[in-house]
């Protein structure tokens, strides 16, 4: 969605294809960090429309107690980076986007929106895609945004290397009003992203995380609950499948975790399974007229909540490299070629610490911080800062490498 955005305020006609419709949406919370939310702003995407939280702390409580750990303020958050660091559900998220897309206001034709088509073949020298139902449409450029089990990814010949991660994962969701009616825990709306566990003590594996946030203006509080993937039962996940049983989410050492957060999760909603796989980096991401974006092209584990903010960076440069600035809009190969150069070594970089940060919580954005209070000593480390994401300036590495192009890829006028 955030690519059609970027393409349609380039000038392009876009049309988007789902396979089902926006009605099936259930989801968590989404982070968008400034590296995010400044794209989200460049395009003119109403904001509001998506009612974010504005996040102001990280906090790290103790399994079994709650006791706050350590804890990363996000008070001059704005004033450093310029946006605030947003907290969207995703239902909010899709139709904030969705609205951008298709609205007749702001620039751009509005994007075409067809629901209810399951991409079955693509031919990426051609420009066609085939769908389930047997429609056939052809376009200067094919953009898969299809996730972790991508088709396209299959049709342009990228074979994942991927296993099932050690931990695994379930999404559920409380009602504001219900921590009102029931007297829950009073803290869980404070407009943070607070985690349990995340390290092994004692007996407790690592495993063993909680990640709470609100979002939806604070009507609904978020939770990720991990453990390791051996306690689960479940071989299906995802937005659409049924409701699990709260007995599922408490399984193993969730009898040990902080009773407050124990009594949130027993009045939950929404409890949906979601299986987690690590991917390595894929040879590429492009092929002919097709390119990936998002989970299609690198999946990464959650721990950064960087999966998002990394969609719309891909989004970002794509809007980039085919505006009136640059010529690839007369040489879409030689475009994607081009967005892979600028996009694959951050995407990777991303990747790669969301999955060092499974093992280790201490190497997330912002408690990289607290670990190592100079961002110079956390990044000579390899671990990833607020710095490093933020201070990115996307415009100015197109146009820097751009400058080079025929050098880098010896590209040929079309």
């Amino acid at each position: 969605m955030a690519t059609a955005v970027a393409l349609r305020r380039a000038g392009h006609k876009v049309s988007i294809y789902e396979r089902r419709d926006f009605k099936v949406e259930v989801g968590a919370s989404i982070s968008c960090a400034a590296n995010g939310g400044q794209w989200l702003r460049e395009w003119g995407v109403d904001i509001k429309r998506g009612k974010p939280v504005e996040l102001m702390k990280l906090v790290m409580r103790d399994w079994d107690t709650g006791k706050i750990l350590n804890q990363y303020d996000l008070d001059h958050y704005e004033a450093d980076w310029g946006i605030p660091y947003y907290m969207f559900h995703r239902v909010d998220m899709h139709e904030m986007l969705l609205e951008a897309a298709t609205s007749p206001d702001g620039p751009g034709e509005p994007c075409s929106v067809v629901v209810d088509h399951i991409c079955s073949s693509v031919d990426y020298e051609k420009g066609e895609v085939t769908f389930e139902n047997g429609n056939v449409i052809k376009a200067d450029v094919i953009i898969g945004a299809d996730g972790i089990r991508s088709v396209v990814r299959r049709e342009i010949g990228v074979i994942p290397q991927m296993k099932s991660a050690n931990q695994t994962c379930y999404r559920v969701n409380v009602r504001r009003s219900d921590i009102d009616k029931f007297n829950l825990m009073h803290d869980a709306v404070d407009p943070a992203i607070q985690f349990w566990g995340g390290f092994p003590k004692g007996e407790l594996s690592r495993y063993y995380k909680i990640v709470m946030s609100p979002c939806s203006g604070g009507d609904i509080v978020s939770f990720y609950c991990f453990m390791p993937t051996e306690m689960t039962n479940h071989t299906q996940e995802g937005f659409v499948f049924a409701e699990v049983p709260v007995s599922d989410v408490m399984a193993g050492d969730y009898s040990r975790l902080d009773p407050k957060c124990q009594d949130l999760i027993k009045h939950s909603i929404d409890r949906m399974p979601w299986r987690l796989y690590v991917h390595q980096p894929y040879p590429t991401w492009h092929n002919g007229k097709v390119c990936l974006v998002g989970d299609a092209a690198h999946p990464m584990m959650p721990h950064q909540s960087q999966g998002a903010c990394t969609a719309i960076e891909d989004a970002a440069a794509l809007g980039l490299i085919f505006s009136k600035d640059y010529d690839f809009t007369t040489n879409v190969e030689a475009g994607l070629k081009f967005y892979e150069h600028i996009r694959k070594p951050r995407a990777t970089r991303v990747q790669a610490a969301s999955a060092r940060a499974t093992e280790n919580l201490n190497e997330r954005i912002g408690f990289t911080s607290l670990t190592a209070p100079e961002a110079a000593l956390a990044a000579k480390d390899g671990k990833l800062t607020v710095n490093e994401m933020n201070e990115y300036d996307m415009k100015e590495h197109v146009a820097k490498e751009a400058k080079s192009y025929g050098h880098l890829f010896n590209a040929e006028s079309p």
